[in-house]
């Protein structure tokens, strides 16, 4: 009985976790420090276009019984913003129905980026966990180097906030994308690649440690070549700490991430790739 009570609870403290940030900011956003780079900042946007979607689900591991507890889709459309032209990243994480009456997750993140760049001008963070709402909202100043913040929470007053902000800032969305256009040959294996994000109105400066490449098999999508990662993790309610985190994205000009895997308190968390269309370019990873 205390088992399944302990099962109850960390499922719960998953869901809590915001379903979307377990399986997507536990894909790129670790905890330790590292030496700042501005190297962010020269990418140019090659791997994504408009009418990319990507679907995945979330399973929850507990001894030997595995059960797919949500969803994730990370979508990109053209859009016009502020009198420019801007791409709409839009990631939206639920439970399935089955755990609704457990804890119910209707969760939506969405950033509007630069199209050659990916450099965040706006962001929206629209979330309903259970009845409890979160609305966040960034609107990026480059010329005054500074974002201007709107938050509302159940149970705490709206208020407002301009926060200052360091060259190559982005936000939990824009920032995965971002990183699908690093050139990782530029980098040794165990090398870590810095990041810096605007996160509940602080600056965080993060990391993610290549691995190198090894093939990864992903259940009813098929076999890929992938480049291999690692990542640090907050010890907490859910996440034991340490780099845990391991992430497989396809070795190929799309950098797609098709699998990503944690241990937590009690048993396993992953996150699987179980659909793709609308690619920038063609997946020469998969194997046939």
């Amino acid at each position: 009985m205390n088992d399944m009570n302990n099962k109850k609870l960390v499922l719960k403290r998953l869901f809590k976790y915001k379903l979307f940030m377990v399986c997507f900011i536990f894909v790129f956003f670790m905890a330790n420090a590292v030496k700042s780079q501005n190297f962010a900042c020269e990418i140019q946007n090659n791997a994504f276009q408009p009418g990319e979607k990507l679907t995945y689900v979330i399973t929850y591991n507990w001894f030997l019984i595995w059960t797919d507890v949500g969803g994730v889709e990370l979508e990109v459309s053209n859009e016009e913003m502020f009198g420019q032209q801007v791409l709409n990243l839009k990631g939206t994480g639920v439970t399935f129905s089955f755990y609704d009456w457990f804890f119910q997750v209707r969760d939506v993140y969405q950033s509007w980026v630069n199209p050659h760049n990916v450099l965040p001008v706006y962001f929206h963070r629209d979330v309903n966990e259970d009845d409890y709402i979160i609305d966040i909202k960034y609107q990026f100043d480059y010329n005054q180097m500074v974002a201007y913040s709107e938050v509302e929470k159940t149970r705490t007053p709206y208020f407002r906030d301009t926060v200052e902000i360091p060259p190559c800032t982005y936000d939990v969305i824009s920032v995965i994308y971002q990183a699908r256009n690093i050139d990782f040959t530029k980098y040794e294996i165990n090398e870590q690649i810095p990041f810096k994000i605007l996160l509940d109105n602080e600056i965080y400066e993060v990391f993610i440690r290549y691995k190198g490449k090894e093939v990864r098999r992903v259940r009813g999508v098929g076999k890929f070549n992938c480049l291999k990662f690692t990542g640090s993790l907050v010890a907490g309610d859910v996440f034991k700490g340490g780099e845990d985190l391991v992430l497989w994205v396809t070795d190929d000009e799309n950098r797609i991430p098709v699998w990503a895997e944690s241990p937590i308190i009690v048993g396993t968390v992953k996150a699987r790739l179980v659909s793709y269309e609308g690619l920038k370019h063609p997946l020469k990873s998969l194997i046939q």
